[in-house]
């Protein structure tokens, strides 16, 4: 029954910010007849390694939360820094092979969730490695430290799911999780 929240609440929660964003859309589109077009932007968080936000949304039923859309990009070979993200991540790989490592905390994997699977493996060790592969989902909380990268010979392109404080950076380097930085 557990597994089946923690699976549960997270689609509904991207159903939910797919909801919203079409609501607000149309809110914005009533006052203004017509609204300003732009490209979604993109973000390099790391050499080879972008992040675009393509929708972000309060949440009715976590107040003080928002959810995030996000599309990741790693190019072959690029990595990315421990680090963070202040709230529940969930991440499903669209194209390419993506390599993720567990350093602090617990993640919880779904091989083939894209097309149903519901076996969960769940990652606890520091050091661990996972690659996942198109259909393939991970997902975790706070709590969790990691590095992620393109471990294939073509670019990683993963989705992903963050319901984050308002107001929080979609990630923050490991340093940086417990306080502010010194000087």
């Amino acid at each position: 029954m557990k597994r089946l929240i923690v699976r549960t609440v997270p689609m509904l929660a991207l159903f939910f910010a797919m909801f919203m964003s079409g609501a607000m859309t149309m809110a914005v589109s009533a006052q203004d007849a017509t609204p300003p077009a732009g490209p979604i932007t993109v973000n390099e968080v790391a050499p080879g390694v972008t992040a675009e936000v393509l929708a972000a949304a309060p949440s009715m039923l976590a107040p003080g939360q928002t959810v995030y859309t996000v599309r990741f990009i790693f190019q072959a070979g690029a990595d990315i820094f421990p680090h963070g993200h202040p709230g529940t991540t969930v991440l499903g790989v669209l194209s390419g092979s993506f390599g993720w490592t567990l350093q602090q905390g617990e993640a919880y994997v779904v091989r083939g969730a894209g097309s149903g699977g519901t076996e969960v493996e769940e990652l606890t060790v520091p050091g661990t490695e996972v690659i996942l592969e198109p259909g393939d989902a991970i997902y975790y909380e706070s709590d969790v430290i990691h590095t992620a990268r393109g471990a294939g010979n073509e670019p990683a392109v993963v989705m992903g799911t963050l319901i984050l404080q308002a107001g929080a950076p979609l990630l923050m380097p490991a340093d940086m999780m417990m306080g502010t930085p010194t000087s």
